[in-house]
Protein backbone atom coordinates (compact mmCIF):
# COMPACT_ATOMS: atom_id res chain seq x y z
CA UNK A 1 0.00 0.00 0.00
CA UNK A 2 2.69 2.58 1.10
CA UNK A 3 4.49 1.31 -2.15
CA UNK A 4 1.41 1.82 -4.59
CA UNK A 5 1.44 5.66 -2.58
CA UNK A 6 4.47 6.09 -3.52
CA UNK A 7 4.42 5.45 -6.57
CA UNK A 8 1.54 7.71 -7.64
CA UNK A 9 3.40 10.40 -5.80
CA UNK A 10 6.22 10.18 -7.91
CA UNK A 11 4.01 10.26 -11.45
CA UNK A 12 2.18 13.25 -9.69
CA UNK A 13 5.37 15.12 -9.09
CA UNK A 14 6.38 14.70 -12.67
CA UNK A 15 3.43 15.62 -14.41
CA UNK A 16 3.67 18.65 -12.39
CA UNK A 17 7.16 19.23 -13.64
CA UNK A 18 6.06 18.48 -17.14
CA UNK A 19 3.43 21.07 -16.26
CA UNK A 20 5.53 23.53 -15.51
CA UNK A 21 8.18 23.26 -18.14
CA UNK A 22 5.10 23.95 -20.83
CA UNK A 23 3.96 26.53 -18.81
CA UNK A 24 7.66 28.10 -19.14
CA UNK A 25 8.14 27.45 -22.59
CA UNK A 26 4.93 29.11 -23.71
CA UNK A 27 5.52 33.03 -24.77
CA UNK A 28 4.05 35.20 -22.36
CA UNK A 29 1.97 37.74 -24.71
CA UNK A 30 1.55 36.99 -28.76
CA UNK A 31 2.84 39.47 -30.91
CA UNK A 32 0.60 41.75 -33.25
CA UNK A 33 -0.04 40.26 -36.46
CA UNK A 34 2.07 42.63 -38.97
CA UNK A 35 -0.41 44.15 -41.54
CA UNK A 36 0.59 44.80 -45.37
CA UNK A 37 1.87 48.14 -46.66
CA UNK A 38 -0.45 50.18 -49.62
CA UNK A 39 1.43 51.63 -51.63
CA UNK A 40 -0.45 55.01 -52.43
CA UNK A 41 0.58 57.24 -55.34
CA UNK A 42 -0.75 61.30 -55.76
CA UNK A 43 -0.20 63.56 -58.89
CA UNK A 44 2.20 67.13 -57.24
CA UNK A 45 -0.10 69.85 -56.93
CA UNK A 46 -3.34 70.22 -55.75
CA UNK A 47 -4.21 66.29 -56.13
CA UNK A 48 -1.77 65.61 -53.74
CA UNK A 49 -2.96 68.04 -50.95
CA UNK A 50 -5.88 65.41 -50.05
CA UNK A 51 -2.92 63.53 -48.73
CA UNK A 52 -0.74 65.45 -47.19
CA UNK A 53 -2.42 65.65 -43.42
CA UNK A 54 -1.92 61.38 -43.81
CA UNK A 55 1.69 62.01 -44.93
CA UNK A 56 2.53 64.03 -42.03
CA UNK A 57 0.59 61.53 -39.47
CA UNK A 58 2.08 58.48 -41.06
CA UNK A 59 -1.26 57.60 -40.36
CA UNK A 60 -1.45 53.69 -39.53
CA UNK A 61 -4.70 51.26 -41.14
CA UNK A 62 -6.43 48.82 -39.88
CA UNK A 63 -4.83 45.47 -38.91
CA UNK A 64 -1.67 47.60 -38.24
CA UNK A 65 -1.05 48.00 -41.95
CA UNK A 66 0.84 51.36 -42.74
CA UNK A 67 1.21 53.39 -46.14
CA UNK A 68 3.83 54.22 -48.17
CA UNK A 69 3.20 57.68 -50.10
CA UNK A 70 4.94 58.80 -53.76
CA UNK A 71 3.98 62.18 -55.12
CA UNK A 72 4.55 61.86 -58.95
CA UNK A 73 5.55 64.54 -61.51
CA UNK A 74 3.05 63.91 -64.53
CA UNK A 75 -0.20 61.73 -65.19
CA UNK A 76 2.39 59.81 -67.64
CA UNK A 77 4.31 58.36 -64.55
CA UNK A 78 1.43 57.92 -62.70
CA UNK A 79 -0.28 55.67 -65.87
CA UNK A 80 3.02 53.84 -65.70
CA UNK A 81 2.95 53.21 -62.11
CA UNK A 82 -1.22 51.61 -62.36
CA UNK A 83 -0.40 49.77 -65.39
CA UNK A 84 2.06 48.34 -63.53
CA UNK A 85 0.43 47.75 -60.50
CA UNK A 86 3.12 49.14 -58.39
CA UNK A 87 0.26 51.26 -56.52
CA UNK A 88 -2.55 50.45 -54.93
CA UNK A 89 -4.41 53.82 -54.52
CA UNK A 90 -4.06 56.71 -56.72
CA UNK A 91 -5.33 60.40 -56.77
CA UNK A 92 -5.54 61.37 -59.97
CA UNK A 93 -7.65 63.17 -62.92
CA UNK A 94 -11.51 61.59 -63.05
CA UNK A 95 -10.60 61.28 -67.35
CA UNK A 96 -7.56 59.61 -66.64
CA UNK A 97 -9.10 56.90 -64.33
CA UNK A 98 -12.04 56.34 -66.64
CA UNK A 99 -9.24 56.10 -69.10
CA UNK A 100 -6.80 53.65 -67.91
CA UNK A 101 -10.27 51.57 -66.43
CA UNK A 102 -11.94 51.07 -70.09
CA UNK A 103 -7.58 49.80 -71.30
CA UNK A 104 -8.58 47.23 -68.77
CA UNK A 105 -6.50 48.15 -65.73
CA UNK A 106 -7.69 46.43 -62.66
CA UNK A 107 -8.73 49.10 -60.72
CA UNK A 108 -12.16 50.99 -59.54
CA UNK A 109 -12.89 54.68 -59.01
CA UNK A 110 -13.18 54.54 -55.18
CA UNK A 111 -14.08 58.73 -54.27
CA UNK A 112 -14.02 62.12 -55.93
CA UNK A 113 -11.89 64.44 -54.13
CA UNK A 114 -11.75 67.51 -56.03
CA UNK A 115 -14.53 69.22 -57.62
CA UNK A 116 -12.30 71.44 -60.05
CA UNK A 117 -9.66 73.99 -60.23
CA UNK A 118 -10.27 75.78 -63.28
CA UNK A 119 -11.02 79.73 -63.48
CA UNK A 120 -11.17 82.57 -66.45
CA UNK A 121 -8.34 84.89 -65.36
CA UNK A 122 -8.20 88.26 -66.97
CA UNK A 123 -6.25 92.06 -67.11
CA UNK A 124 -9.22 92.72 -69.03
CA UNK A 125 -11.77 95.23 -67.02
CA UNK A 126 -14.49 94.08 -69.95
CA UNK A 127 -15.01 90.73 -69.29
CA UNK A 128 -17.55 90.62 -67.18
CA UNK A 129 -20.07 87.76 -68.28
CA UNK A 130 -20.48 85.32 -71.14
CA UNK A 131 -21.50 87.79 -73.87
CA UNK A 132 -18.70 89.82 -73.06
CA UNK A 133 -16.21 87.19 -74.26
CA UNK A 134 -17.42 87.74 -77.99
CA UNK A 135 -14.22 88.55 -80.29
CA UNK A 136 -11.90 87.98 -78.03
CA UNK A 137 -8.92 85.71 -77.67
CA UNK A 138 -8.84 83.34 -74.71
CA UNK A 139 -5.66 81.74 -73.82
CA UNK A 140 -6.25 77.83 -73.29
CA UNK A 141 -3.60 75.02 -72.34
CA UNK A 142 -3.41 71.80 -73.61
CA UNK A 143 -5.95 71.20 -76.44
CA UNK A 144 -8.41 68.54 -76.09
CA UNK A 145 -7.17 68.43 -72.13
CA UNK A 146 -10.18 68.29 -69.65
CA UNK A 147 -9.59 71.88 -69.44
CA UNK A 148 -10.23 72.99 -73.08
CA UNK A 149 -13.37 70.55 -73.62
CA UNK A 150 -14.70 72.25 -70.11
CA UNK A 151 -14.46 75.23 -71.20
CA UNK A 152 -15.71 74.89 -74.90
CA UNK A 153 -18.83 73.06 -72.90
CA UNK A 154 -19.24 76.26 -71.36
CA UNK A 155 -19.56 78.69 -73.96
CA UNK A 156 -21.29 76.45 -76.44
CA UNK A 157 -23.90 75.81 -72.75
CA UNK A 158 -23.85 79.70 -72.31
CA UNK A 159 -24.70 80.33 -76.12
CA UNK A 160 -21.34 81.12 -77.67
CA UNK A 161 -19.41 78.78 -80.97
CA UNK A 162 -16.08 78.45 -79.50
CA UNK A 163 -15.32 78.17 -83.40
CA UNK A 164 -16.72 81.34 -84.03
CA UNK A 165 -17.59 83.95 -81.93
CA UNK A 166 -14.14 83.90 -79.51
CA UNK A 167 -10.56 82.66 -80.72
CA UNK A 168 -9.03 80.21 -78.70
CA UNK A 169 -4.78 80.22 -78.92
CA UNK A 170 -3.31 76.82 -77.40
CA UNK A 171 0.08 78.16 -78.48
CA UNK A 172 1.32 78.11 -74.54
CA UNK A 173 1.18 75.70 -71.88
CA UNK A 174 0.54 75.97 -68.20
CA UNK A 175 3.78 77.89 -67.10
CA UNK A 176 4.14 79.89 -69.97
CA UNK A 177 0.59 81.29 -69.77
CA UNK A 178 1.52 81.48 -66.17
CA UNK A 179 4.25 83.54 -66.96
CA UNK A 180 2.62 85.48 -69.99
CA UNK A 181 -0.17 87.09 -67.77
CA UNK A 182 2.41 88.11 -65.22
CA UNK A 183 4.38 89.90 -67.87
CA UNK A 184 1.21 91.08 -70.06
CA UNK A 185 1.84 89.59 -72.90
CA UNK A 186 -1.25 87.89 -72.28
CA UNK A 187 -4.63 89.41 -70.87
CA UNK A 188 -7.04 86.81 -71.22
CA UNK A 189 -6.74 82.75 -70.26
CA UNK A 190 -8.13 79.83 -68.36
CA UNK A 191 -5.93 78.63 -65.83
CA UNK A 192 -6.24 76.19 -63.34
CA UNK A 193 -4.86 76.50 -59.27
CA UNK A 194 -2.10 76.64 -58.10
CA UNK A 195 -1.00 79.06 -61.21
CA UNK A 196 -4.49 81.42 -60.09
CA UNK A 197 -2.73 82.13 -57.35
CA UNK A 198 0.58 82.49 -58.51
CA UNK A 199 -0.81 84.96 -61.29
CA UNK A 200 -2.49 86.75 -58.86
CA UNK A 201 -0.23 87.58 -56.33
CA UNK A 202 2.62 88.14 -59.06
CA UNK A 203 0.34 90.50 -60.98
CA UNK A 204 -2.48 92.27 -59.12
CA UNK A 205 -4.05 93.66 -62.16
CA UNK A 206 -5.21 89.90 -63.24
CA UNK A 207 -8.55 88.95 -61.54
CA UNK A 208 -10.63 85.69 -61.47
CA UNK A 209 -13.53 86.88 -63.39
CA UNK A 210 -15.10 83.32 -63.75
CA UNK A 211 -15.33 80.30 -61.11
CA UNK A 212 -15.91 77.75 -64.04
CA UNK A 213 -16.43 74.95 -61.12
CA UNK A 214 -19.19 76.80 -60.67
CA UNK A 215 -20.91 78.11 -64.03
CA UNK A 216 -19.97 74.02 -64.71
CA UNK A 217 -23.14 73.69 -62.15
CA UNK A 218 -25.18 76.16 -63.63
CA UNK A 219 -24.53 74.34 -66.89
CA UNK A 220 -25.33 71.14 -64.61
CA UNK A 221 -29.12 72.38 -63.78
CA UNK A 222 -27.52 73.23 -60.15
CA UNK A 223 -26.73 69.49 -59.58
CA UNK A 224 -22.75 69.01 -59.01
CA UNK A 225 -19.35 70.89 -60.08
CA UNK A 226 -17.19 69.21 -62.18
CA UNK A 227 -15.67 66.05 -60.24
CA UNK A 228 -12.16 66.78 -61.26
CA UNK A 229 -9.69 63.91 -59.47
CA UNK A 230 -10.58 61.27 -57.97
CA UNK A 231 -9.21 58.08 -56.23
CA UNK A 232 -8.46 55.07 -57.79
CA UNK A 233 -8.04 51.19 -55.84
CA UNK A 234 -6.88 48.54 -57.01
CA UNK A 235 -9.55 45.44 -57.08
CA UNK A 236 -6.96 42.58 -55.76
CA UNK A 237 -7.02 45.57 -52.24
CA UNK A 238 -10.54 46.19 -52.01
CA UNK A 239 -11.73 41.99 -52.15
CA UNK A 240 -8.38 41.10 -50.40
CA UNK A 241 -7.96 43.48 -47.29
CA UNK A 242 -11.28 45.29 -47.25
CA UNK A 243 -11.00 46.73 -43.42
CA UNK A 244 -7.41 48.31 -44.67
CA UNK A 245 -9.35 49.97 -47.72
CA UNK A 246 -12.24 51.26 -45.68
CA UNK A 247 -9.94 52.24 -43.25
CA UNK A 248 -7.84 54.16 -45.80
CA UNK A 249 -10.77 55.64 -47.53
CA UNK A 250 -11.92 57.26 -44.11
CA UNK A 251 -8.10 58.44 -43.13
CA UNK A 252 -8.56 60.31 -46.72
CA UNK A 253 -11.84 61.97 -46.43
CA UNK A 254 -10.60 63.16 -42.80
CA UNK A 255 -7.37 64.56 -44.53
CA UNK A 256 -9.54 66.39 -46.94
CA UNK A 257 -11.67 68.17 -44.37
CA UNK A 258 -8.72 68.93 -41.98
CA UNK A 259 -6.90 70.59 -45.17
CA UNK A 260 -10.43 72.90 -45.40
CA UNK A 261 -10.64 73.92 -42.02
CA UNK A 262 -6.74 74.60 -41.54
CA UNK A 263 -5.23 75.97 -45.18
CA UNK A 264 -2.32 77.46 -43.34
CA UNK A 265 -1.30 74.28 -41.25
CA UNK A 266 -1.57 72.29 -44.77
CA UNK A 267 0.36 74.90 -46.91
CA UNK A 268 3.32 74.44 -44.18
CA UNK A 269 2.84 70.33 -44.89
CA UNK A 270 2.56 70.86 -48.74
CA UNK A 271 5.54 72.64 -48.68
CA UNK A 272 7.98 70.15 -46.44
CA UNK A 273 6.11 66.92 -48.35
CA UNK A 274 7.28 68.43 -51.50
CA UNK A 275 4.56 68.26 -53.36
CA UNK A 276 4.80 71.45 -55.50
CA UNK A 277 3.87 74.38 -54.12
CA UNK A 278 4.81 76.90 -51.36
CA UNK A 279 3.40 77.02 -48.35
CA UNK A 280 2.27 80.71 -48.90
CA UNK A 281 0.59 79.69 -52.56
CA UNK A 282 -0.87 76.65 -51.44
CA UNK A 283 -2.65 78.14 -48.20
CA UNK A 284 -4.39 81.08 -50.62
CA UNK A 285 -5.21 78.08 -53.20
CA UNK A 286 -6.89 75.07 -51.27
CA UNK A 287 -9.75 77.33 -50.66
CA UNK A 288 -10.34 77.31 -54.79
CA UNK A 289 -9.44 73.49 -55.13
CA UNK A 290 -13.00 72.75 -54.17
CA UNK A 291 -11.34 69.81 -51.99
CA UNK A 292 -13.97 67.66 -50.84
CA UNK A 293 -14.80 63.98 -50.04
CA UNK A 294 -17.51 62.50 -51.69
CA UNK A 295 -17.69 58.29 -51.86
CA UNK A 296 -18.27 56.51 -55.49
CA UNK A 297 -21.64 55.39 -54.92
CA UNK A 298 -22.34 59.48 -53.78
CA UNK A 299 -20.67 60.79 -57.07
CA UNK A 300 -21.31 58.31 -59.61
CA UNK A 301 -24.37 60.69 -61.19
CA UNK A 302 -21.95 63.70 -61.42
CA UNK A 303 -19.20 61.43 -62.49
CA UNK A 304 -20.90 59.87 -65.39
CA UNK A 305 -22.74 63.39 -66.24
CA UNK A 306 -19.31 65.41 -66.61
CA UNK A 307 -17.70 61.76 -68.59
CA UNK A 308 -20.45 61.81 -70.95
CA UNK A 309 -19.48 66.05 -71.71
CA UNK A 310 -15.93 64.94 -72.56
CA UNK A 311 -16.84 61.69 -74.40
CA UNK A 312 -19.19 63.48 -76.79
CA UNK A 313 -16.35 66.45 -77.24
CA UNK A 314 -13.22 64.03 -77.44
CA UNK A 315 -14.07 60.10 -77.01
CA UNK A 316 -10.48 59.47 -76.82
CA UNK A 317 -10.07 61.51 -73.52
CA UNK A 318 -12.28 58.65 -71.40
CA UNK A 319 -11.18 55.93 -73.60
CA UNK A 320 -13.52 55.56 -76.29
CA UNK A 321 -16.44 54.86 -74.29
CA UNK A 322 -18.42 55.43 -71.27
CA UNK A 323 -17.52 52.96 -68.20
CA UNK A 324 -19.85 50.70 -67.11
CA UNK A 325 -21.25 50.28 -63.51
CA UNK A 326 -18.30 48.06 -62.45
CA UNK A 327 -16.04 51.16 -62.57
CA UNK A 328 -17.21 52.12 -58.99
CA UNK A 329 -17.01 50.78 -55.74
CA UNK A 330 -19.79 49.52 -54.30
CA UNK A 331 -18.75 49.30 -50.35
Amino acid sequence: MRRTVGVMLVLFLICLGISGCQKQTEPESSQPTPGITVKAAALKGPTAISMVKMMEDKTALAGNSTVEYTVLDNPELMTSKIVSGEVDIAALPTNLAANLYNKGVPYKLAAISSWGVMYLVTADKTVTDWDSLKGKKIYVFGKGATPDIAFRYLLQKNGLNPASDVQLDYTLGQVELAQSLIAGRVSLAVLPEPWVTQVTKGAPNITVAMDLQKEWENAQGGKTAIPMTCLMAKKELIAEHPEVFNSFLKSYAESIAWANQNPADAGILVEKHQIGLKAAVAQEAIPRCYLRYQSASESKESVNSFLQVLYDFAPQSIGGKMPGDAFYYQK
